[in-house]
């Protein structure tokens, strides 16, 4: 696969042509270094949208703290960084466990220039299932931050969840989902599987969606408002909890197929044809 360069035309604003990229640095929207000025607004979609008036997470706070720091994708929408900021208090007030965030947004947006195809509108979160209770004792260096991996929490298999899954992750997951203003939280189809055995009658569960990869954290995603005029939600989430043998496919060969397609799309990502107010967001 031969990849272009940037179309001078688009880096001007005039955001048409979906254009493949070859790195990181070539993309306008991670060189821009703040938010763009404005009334706080969600455009677009979250695999291809941006982001005006963006809050700064800051990097620890009360009950948390923000790794991979040197990314800079630690941008949102000021309603995401409240919901981050005022769960990890509950957790930390709860159980003693700080809440580890791992990618929000770049300052203005748009596309990362990596594995993300989401988190361009401000509205999505990592969040690390590890929640290392020690950690609440001393300062963490963002050196440490940095160097420090999560834990998976299924098998090598990824037929069920391991021993690094239980009552702190399981909390963590409702405390996100049984939020009014969360859409969607994107987990490991392992474990979607472990809570539909253990609380199928939890009316929050069907929040949580299946989907490839998140072994290592899940993936938080707020609903538009009335007030982000172009913000679009994904598609609806289907009736019921999820739980029925819909489930199941995800162990399909016909799954791995498309988790092989998945990966590909990451390895290779292409430019999303961005909504027009993007360039005037970015040009700010």
């Amino acid at each position: 696969m031969i990849i272009g360069k940037w179309n001078l035309a688009w880096a001007m604003g005039l955001v048409s042509a979906s254009v493949a990229w070859a790195g990181q640095s070539a993309s306008p929207w991670v060189l821009t270094n703040g938010p763009a000025i404005g009334v706080p607004e969600s455009i677009g979609t979250p695999s291809a949208g941006c982001l005006r008036g963006a809050a700064k997470l800051a990097e620890n706070g009360t009950g948390y703290y923000l790794m991979r720091v040197s990314r800079g994708r630690s941008y949102g929408h000021p309603r995401l960084v409240l919901l981050l900021q005022g769960i990890s208090k509950e957790m930390v007030t709860a159980d003693g466990a700080p809440v580890l965030f791992g990618d929000l947004s770049l300052p203005r947006g748009g596309p990362t220039m990596s594995a993300h195809s989401s988190h361009q509108t401000g509205l999505d979160a990592d969040v690390w299932y590890m929640r290392p209770k020690h950690w609440r004792v001393s300062k963490i260096s963002i050196a440490e931050r940095e160097k420090t991996s999560s834990v998976s929490v299924v098998n090598k298999k990824k037929l069920a969840v391991n021993r690094n899954f239980g009552d702190k992750q399981i909390n963590l997951l409702r405390a996100f989902a049984e939020k009014q203003e969360v859409d969607r939280i994107l987990v490991n189809f392992a474990v979607k599987r472990a809570l539909c055995k253990k609380m199928p009658e939890q009316p929050w569960i069907r929040k949580i969606r299946p989907w490839f990869g998140h072994d290592h954290h899940f993936h938080v995603r707020l609903k538009c408002t009335d007030q982000d005029a172009t913000c679009k939600n994904g598609e609806e989430i289907p009736p019921g909890n999820g739980c029925d043998a819909s489930l199941d496919w995800w162990w399909s060969a016909e799954a791995r197929l498309e988790e092989r397609k998945n990966l590909f799309k990451q390895d290779n990502p292409v430019m999303p044809i961005l909504p027009s107010p993007c360039a005037d967001v970015l040009k700010m």
